[in-house]
């Protein structure tokens, strides 16, 4: 059986409240900074995209400060990472966790799951939170009670090519994970949310690096051959190497492909604006370039 998230009823680690920011009608992303009298706590602010502004939210202690994405907002409610001792707790304390808190509009935490290593994703609603370590993809209902879990091997489309997943996207219904070959991608898995099916996407064959981006809704892909540079000199090399950089749409379910566009060692930096358009760096200027996808 699936085992509950152990002890839920934990105590709401000490906070500093703070006034209660307006009803979301904005999606607020949220910003932790250290507090400048106690290192070891944060403080959390929201941040509105419109404005930039950023309003404090509340104050807690054992944040896991440095994860690429510790925290998210949704209707009033914050969920963010909880780290034994913080970012260098694994260090300092050997019985280390992680774990996700929610805390509600009262700001009272809810402590909903642990687990060494730990990356999630709330969906719009709430109803279903993600939940990805090295080992694993669970899926939790709202109280943090585990619904489904897949072993890696499960949600990997090619397990010699592309032994790492990781969270994509929230789809129509479903939950969508990439594959990567180190920061190149390498395949695509789509969990149903409704009956847990999982379709899988080799796409190792495809000329894919680390730029690419979801369309949800046709189920397609935007992706370029720009590779990866993890230092200046390459980088400086490839400028001068006169590449071709091909920004190709592939049709996950019929496996179409269509170059939108083609640039000489320039990367494209890909975004579905809705399910029909594209937004893409324009190859030969300055700016940003839309076309429809049919």
């Amino acid at each position: 059986k699936n085992k509950t998230a152990s002890n839920n009823k934990q105590t709401t680690p000490p906070v500093t409240t703070a006034s209660k920011p307006a009803e979301q009608a904005v999606s607020y992303s949220v910003v932790v900074k250290e507090n400048p009298t106690d290192k070891t706590k944060t403080d959390v602010y929201l941040k509105d995209p419109k404005t930039n502004q950023e309003a404090f939210y509340i104050t807690l202690s054992d944040i896991y400060r440095n994860h690429y994405h510790n925290a998210e907002y949704h209707n009033g409610n914050l969920y963010i990472i909880h780290r034994t001792g913080g970012d260098d707790g694994y260090q300092t304390n050997p019985n280390w966790t992680d774990e996700l808190w929610r805390y509600n509009q009262q700001k009272q935490g809810q402590k909903l799951y642990s687990v060494r290593g730990l990356d999630f994703r709330v969906s719009d609603d709430e109803k279903m939170i993600a939940i990805v370590t090295n080992e694993e993809f669970n899926l939790l209902n709202n109280s943090g009670n585990k619904i489904k879990t897949f072993q890696s091997n499960e949600v990997v489309a090619n397990p010699q090519n592309s032994p790492m997943f990781g969270f994509l996207a929230w789809g129509l219904n479903s939950i969508w994970l990439d594959n990567t070959f180190g920061p190149s991608l390498a395949g695509l898995v789509k969990v149903d949310a409704t009956n847990y099916a999982v379709t899988k996407y080799d796409l190792s064959e495809l000329p894919a690096g680390p730029e690419f981006a979801i369309n949800i809704y046709k189920e397609k892909i935007a992706f370029s051959n720009f590779p990866a540079m993890f230092d200046l000199d390459s980088a400086q090399e490839y400028e001068r190497s006169g590449a071709k950089v091909n920004l190709i749409v592939y049709d996950l379910k019929s496996k179409a492909q269509q170059t939108i566009a083609t640039s000489i060692t320039k990367k494209f930096e890909p975004t579905w604006l809705d399910e029909n358009t594209l937004e893409y760096n324009n190859p030969s200027g300055a700016g940003r370039l839309t076309k429809q996808i049919p």
